[in-house]
């Protein structure tokens, strides 16, 4: 009979300690600072002076720090628009500093360029790139691959300033170009 007493109080004391520990953790989340949650999908639109979205930054999950006012990202995209052009620059990871405005993307970065009236379709590949979203220009000193419809260049480092339609391959550039129809 004391064994059986016994065992309905342990069961008894394992249930209560399951209740008690789910209620913890939402009294938790209850007390956290919303801009401390872990959110799934994050997506930010930036408006310049005239109202319209000068760019669009998504991503898959956000880790905010409080301490320094900075995200990391998982999975971020970023869409810029100007004068009906767009690009869209995409990583595995990001570190952005919104008090600085940079996004620094890590792994597998890649920018793409869709074709224009006058433009080629533009990729470009790296490892990492540092981009200032008031001004809109990125740059690494990392190895970089860039590819359009009639051209394929390598180099270490990269300056792509949008807002002046320019791209500067900073050093050890290697390439081949093909004549245009």
């Amino acid at each position: 009979m004391r064994t059986y007493i016994t065992l309905v109080l342990v069961i008894i004391i394992g249930i209560l300690s399951l209740w008690f520990q789910e209620d913890g953790k939402q009294q938790l989340k209850d007390i956290m600072l919303p801009g401390e949650r872990l959110p799934d999908y994050f997506s930010v639109t930036h408006l310049d002076d005239s109202g319209q979205a000068s760019y669009v930054l998504t991503a898959a999950k956000m880790f905010h720090f409080a301490d320094n006012d900075s995200a990391e990202l998982e999975k971020p995209v970023i869409k810029f628009t100007q004068n009906n052009e767009s690009y869209t620059l995409q990583a595995t990871r990001a570190i952005y500093q919104k008090n600085e405005n940079l996004v620094h993307l890590h792994d597998n970065v890649i920018i793409h360029r869709a074709s224009a009236k006058q433009e080629n379709e533009l990729f470009i590949y790296t490892d990492f790139l540092k981009i200032d979203t008031i001004s809109k220009v990125a740059e690494n000193d990392h190895p970089s691959r860039i590819k359009t419809t009639y051209a394929e260049f390598k180099s270490k480092g990269l300056l792509l300033d949008n807002s002046q339609a320019k791209l500067i391959l900073k050093s050890q550039v290697k390439g081949v170009y093909k004549n245009a129809p």
